[in-house]
């Protein structure tokens, strides 16, 4: 076997053309191109986890579809590209499309920052890089002078990050496709790989609203689509975006009509394996490379997701699995299973759900570990900014869109409601990923759940003793430790997301207080949180404020304590024979930081 020579491996190589003129091993996706391009949508987008080859998918798709700077097909080139590739078999589909199309290209994945101004000049040079790569355009007789003063500046990076000329920036695609329509007098392709990954950038590191407005603003070229009618004759003939997340459409996607979306969870046979590699297609891969014993390990560590009805593999595990077996078996070692996944996408997102979430979704994530499927709802249109309010539905879609889960389908809830609900089976793939959520989630939550448990009874101790001190102070650390400054980020309002974060601390106290209630009627009106002690002999009654500086916290703190007062909370225990100690407490928070004021009542 070591004397044999196997086709390159495509490590790493998302440039279809190079894959193919240097005879690297290529996995043929390109019966796709028909039903991607006869597909009636002018807009299509594809999510799928990372690594399952996106973007050599979009590459395929513009070295097709691309005509040549002169306007010619290149066919003789092409052709030569794609021999051997189903798609050429199709003379009708290749005649009309092979060469054909103007194309942009673009991938977002390296637009962010640590701020908004960064992330914005990345922006900036991507579209600068694009103008090298249409400067023909300047020359053309079809583009008026107007027009040709605009590609000019767009072609200039620094020029381009200037916020007066922000309106050219963002049009940018407008412009090359409005350019590029008249220079041809053919229909553009627009091809947008890692769409997402701005948002989700942003998202982490604070800056999400601002960089929906800029990216929605970029993607302003989706309304003239020919369904949308902006145009008379619109320049666009089909735009195609891949990404992780479904964003919701009133995010970045308000105005588009016509719009198609395929996820993990879509139930459309047509597009089930577009990304990703088949069973059938692993197998025969392995056969090539003389591996197909190793079939049953392949499939035990890198099978199990389901995309509709088609078992898919990891095309980046496949691809890692075969070539560090070949080295293993040139050197006489033993074949074994890497994990190749685990550095390869990120879990920030899903560590800022740490100290938020309830026993219950423990349980769930242990379940998980122990091999079994758990139900939940999905969010399959999920907005980058809700993340803060770390709700248990989001956490388990951001697993499941991330690769971590997989589903095997869905039973209806109150089906014969006016609002049905889906909730979805959901499972750990296969033994590479079970590795990768003990380490890169699981580990996480049970060490933060073991320290946030000590502290949220060190809290709970404190205010039964009315010692403000130590329980501000605890308080401190967890928010220091747990909370985001994008977690300020959401819309909601502030006083809710404390009230939501010291729910969730004292959820951990289940040994040790009782008889919690959050937002409970009593006296006057309604107390945010109340609590007894085990022997139901002391409690604790809670106002929150948020306040909106540093300034005000004592004020408002201060006045916590007297809504308490005026609404008469404490009014029912005040008599209770077995109640001995009422703390009434004004908790105050700004970001990261608290103020408690304390009353003993009783």
């Amino acid at each position: 076997m070591t004397e044999k020579t196997f086709k390159p491996l495509p490590l790493g190589n998302e440039d279809f053309v190079s894959l193919r003129n240097k005879g690297h091993y290529y996995v043929d996706k390109t019966p796709y191109l028909k039903k991607v391009f006869t597909e009636p949508s002018s807009v299509l987008l594809f999510t799928r986890p990372r690594r399952f080859g996106k973007t050599l998918l979009m590459d395929m798709f513009a070295s097709y579809l691309r005509l040549a700077p002169d306007g010619s097909d290149n066919r003789e080139f092409k052709e030569k590209i794609f021999d051997g590739l189903e798609i050429l078999k199709d003379k009708e589909f290749t005649d009309k499309y092979l060469g054909q199309f103007p194309v942009i290209f673009i991938s977002l994945k390296s637009v962010d920052g640590q701020d908004f101004k960064d992330a914005y000049g990345k922006l900036a040079e991507l579209v600068a890089g694009l103008g090298e790569q249409f400067s023909f355009l300047k020359e053309s007789e079809k583009i008026s002078k107007e027009q040709k003063e605009v590609l000019s500046i767009l072609k200039n990076q620094v020029t381009l990050q200037n916020p007066n000329y922000r309106s050219i920036l963002t049009g940018a695609l407008k412009t090359y496709s409005n350019c590029l329509y008249k220079h041809y007098g053919k229909k553009v392709i627009l091809l947008i790989d890692e769409y997402d990954v701005p948002l989700a950038k942003a998202s982490e590191k604070g800056y999400h609203d601002e960089m929906v407005t800029l990216i929605s603003q970029f993607f302003d070229v989706m309304k003239i689509t020919p369904n949308n009618n902006e145009y008379e004759t619109s320049p666009i003939e089909k735009i195609v975006l891949t990404g992780c997340l479904k964003v919701a459409k009133n995010s970045i996607f308000t105005g588009v009509n016509n719009i198609t979306v395929n996820t993990v969870l879509s139930e459309n046979s047509s597009f089930d394996s577009i990304i990703g590699f088949t069973k059938e297609e692993t197998i025969q891969f392995l056969k090539d490379y003389e591996l197909e014993e190793y079939a049953t390990l392949v499939k035990e560590n890198y099978d199990g997701y389901r995309f509709n009805e088609k078992e898919m593999f990891c095309p980046w595990d496949v691809v890692n699995f075969i070539a560090e077996s070949l080295d293993k078996i040139s050197s006489g070692k033993t074949i074994l299973p890497g994990n190749y996944w685990i550095n390869s996408t990120s879990s920030n997102a899903l560590l800022s759900y740490v100290g938020y979430l309830t026993d219950k979704s423990t349980d769930k994530m242990q379940s998980l570990m122990d091999g079994l499927s758990i139900e939940t709802y999905i969010n399959d249109s999920m907005n980058y900014d809700t993340l803060s309010k770390h709700e248990e539905m989001d956490f388990f879609s951001l697993l499941l869109h991330t690769g971590y889960l997989t589903s095997d389908g869905y039973r209806v809830e109150n089906e014969e409601t006016e609002k049905p609900k889906a909730i979805y089976s959901l499972r750990i793939p296969n033994l590479e990923i079970r590795e990768c959520f003990e380490t890169n989630i699981l580990q996480h939550f049970k060490e933060s759940s073991t320290q946030g448990e000590n502290k949220a009874m060190l809290i709970a101790k404190a205010l039964f003793e009315g010692d403000c001190e130590t329980a501000s102070d605890k308080i401190y650390d967890l928010l220091l430790n747990y909370v985001s400054v994008r977690d300020f980020a959401t819309k909601a309002k502030p006083e809710n997301y404390y009230h939501g974060f010291l729910s969730g601390v004292f959820a951990c106290c289940g040994d040790y207080i009782n008889n919690f209630k959050s937002n409970t009627e009593t006296g006057n009106g309604y107390a945010d949180i109340t609590f007894l002690d085990r022997r139901g002999s002391k409690l604790v009654i809670i106002e929150l404020k948020a306040s909106k500086n540093i300034e005000s916290v004592i004020i408002d703190a201060k006045n916590a304590i007297k809504q308490i007062d005026d609404k008469e909370y404490a009014k029912s225990y005040i008599t209770h024979p077995f109640v001995n100690k009422i703390y009434s407490y004004g908790i105050s928070f700004y970001k990261k930081d608290c103020y408690i004021e304390v009353e003993k009542i009783k």
